[in-house]
């Protein structure tokens, strides 16, 4: 069965914006499904999508009939993608200063690019995270409880060859 991500618009929405203010007021729910349409090919270059294909309009399908449906868990991988997409271009687009004097008269003002830096600093770490995350798929499971997360590589219960010395 198809997911369409233009139905996630407010969710993304939600992601870039911090509460009470609408930075992308301009954008069309197209323009935003455009933006998760292109950071779902982004997600799929990263290693993170396989087994589904997505149109221009953001219509996600299996690649295969009868495949698995595309999850709320991909869909919210894929909305953390265009978050950074789109601050990313946010910030390029941010002037930080701009002064205007005409005889007598002078205005300045000066926007700092501060916050949606770090707005992108932080989507950014979590993209690392789940990436280091997938990479290690294989050789750790994650155990998350009340306290911590946690690491177990699971040939240090076999003595693999990483504690025996190698091969």
């Amino acid at each position: 069965m198809a997911v369409d991500l233009s139905d996630y618009t407010e969710s993304l929405k939600r992601e870039i914006n911090p509460p009470g203010v609408d930075l992308f007021s301009s954008m069309t729910p197209a323009e935003l499904t455009a933006y998760m349409s292109d950071a779902f090919w982004e997600a799929t270059l990263d290693g993170f999508i396989s087994t589904w294909t997505c149109d221009e309009d953001g219509l996600v399908t299996p690649l295969s009939t009868g495949g698995p449906e595309f999850s709320r868990a991909g869909i919210s991988l894929v909305i953390l993608y265009a978050g950074i997409r789109m601050l990313r271009n946010k910030i390029l687009n941010t002037n930080t200063q701009f002064s205007a004097k005409a005889g007598p008269v002078e205005f300045q003002q000066q926007n700092s690019a501060t916050m949606l830096v770090e707005m992108l600093k932080q989507l950014s770490a979590t993209k690392t995270r789940l990436l280091t995350q997938i990479v290690n798929e294989d050789a750790f499971d994650i155990s998350i409880d009340a306290y911590s997360t946690r690491s177990f590589f699971g040939l240090s219960y076999f003595g693999g060859p990483e504690l025996t010395g190698g091969y």
